[in-house]
């Protein structure tokens, strides 16, 4: 449980998000998520994933978002691979501004 972990890299499509409990001045939910996880040698698999924890910076993803995950085969465990972008408020706005970049040097009427 306190042995290092050797995190894999995989792709995770929410399924189902659920609110665990919120806080006591109602404010701050906590989720944990239901997710079909593809992993490196193509296997799918169901899984958990809780919120991270010591986390500012965190955007918790909707039903059916694909975002980046990984995954330790020796546990079993899973978590929200936070270098993606879909992941983070910051990430998002930069992501946003670049789709809207884009769709300004695109052509018209396309």
């Amino acid at each position: 449980m306190f042995g290092k972990k050797d995190w894999q890299p995989a792709t995770a499509a929410i399924v189902l998000v659920n609110i665990k409990r919120v806080s006591s001045d109602g404010l701050t939910p906590t989720r944990e998520w239901a997710a079909d996880v593809t992993l490196a040698s193509g296997e799918v698999v169901r899984a958990k994933l809780d919120e991270p924890r010591f986390v500012t910076d965190f955007w918790p993803p909707d039903a059916r978002d694909v975002v980046k995950v990984q995954h330790d085969p020796k546990s079993g465990a899973f978590r929200f691979d936070m270098s993606d972008p879909q992941l983070s408020m910051k990430g998002r706005e930069k992501l946003a501004r670049d789709a809207f970049n884009a769709a300004l040097g695109g052509t018209p009427g396309a």
